[in-house]
């Protein structure tokens, strides 16, 4: 859930922000070691996609909504460490450029929409697919730790809502895990479709990072066209209510809409772009510009990390 500011307490934003950036750090150092070429242009449109995804909000309930986050799907295909920096690029666009999510509530949002499902997700399904007989075992461990994934991102904001005081730990249960029990499925099926379809394009498994790079950019040609097509044809038609948690802390006496606060206009807020009378046209050509920001932001640095990389070498063995 891209949470606003002050649907948090300042406290727990300061703390989370600080601790999500060590975690961001330190994914950064680990993916500094080992990116390849091949995976530029791959983690660019894995990146793109994600945003698409979570652009496209759809109704769970009468009167709220949710979307999907593809933190699992991104970790399976790059490592949780690569996945991590690409989504978490992905969300600043989102908060700075169409102000999806507050300024300070970063920290939050970044722990329960990529770091969960990109360590957690990650995680349990490197450990349910030791237990699945194959050839099937990392399709069911994928949709499991899809699933389970949701699930957990529903508790840690109901954990995030009781230390803020705002609401008990046991009242935000229901109206939380409810909806995400039902969204975690369809999010556990998307994944298992996007296996499929990446493996149909490469001879390789979808976790092995020495795949060809006819295979990888296959793949990532392929991300991207699904993220156009997902910008172009189906966040217009997407659900405007709120996502469910935040109606519901809204309408709580602690939390009231006026302690919700805006800190800066955003270029593009709501992912429509200004000046565009038609409301589905100017989510288009919003949608569709910030896909391609995403994309070429993290091209740009992946890019970067791979020449300092390989600037390193050349300096290690001369």
């Amino acid at each position: 859930m891209h949470a606003p500011d002050g649907f948090y307490s300042d406290s727990l934003c300061l703390v989370v922000d600080m601790a999500c950036a060590g975690v961001l750090a330190y994914s950064l150092k680990k993916a500094w070691k080992r990116i390849n070429t091949n995976e530029v242009l791959l983690a660019s449109a894995v990146g793109a996609f994600c945003f698409a995804l979570e652009m496209a909000n759809f109704e769970v309930t009468r009167g709220s909504s949710c979307h999907f986050m593809g933190g699992v799907f991104a970790s399976i295909v790059l490592g949780p460490y690569l996945a991590t920096l690409v989504m978490t690029l992905a969300h600043l666009i989102q908060a700075f450029v169409f102000q999806d999510g507050g300024i300070m509530a970063i920290g939050p949002n970044l722990l329960t929409i990529v770091l969960v499902s990109t360590f957690g997700g990650y995680y349990l399904y490197a450990q349910l697919k030791n237990l699945v007989i194959e050839p099937y075992g990392c399709y069911i461990s994928a949709f499991l730790s899809a699933w389970l994934t949701l699930l957990i991102t529903s508790l840690t904001v109901c954990g995030m809502l009781s230390i803020c005081g705002i609401e008990k730990f046991s009242a935000t249960i229901s109206p939380m895990l409810g909806p995400h029990v039902e969204v975690g499925i369809a999010e556990g099926v998307l994944t298992i479709l996007l296996m499929v379809g990446i493996q149909a394009l490469t001879s390789s498994p979808i976790e092995d990072r020495e795949i060809s790079p006819g295979s990888a950019r296959k793949v990532a040609w392929a991300l991207l066209g699904m993220a156009f097509v997902v910008s172009l044809a189906i966040s217009p038609f997407a659900s405007r209510s709120a996502e469910g948690l935040k109606i519901f802390a809204l309408n709580r006496i602690h939390l009231h809409s006026q302690k919700i606060i805006i800190p800066y206009q955003a270029p593009i807020p709501d992912y429509h772009l200004p000046g565009i009378g038609n409301q589905k046209v100017a989510k288009i050509l919003g949608g569709t510009l910030g896909t391609i920001i995403t994309f070429f932001l993290c091209f740009f640095g992946c890019s970067t990390i791979k020449e300092r990389v390989h600037m390193n070498d050349l300096r290690s063995h001369p």
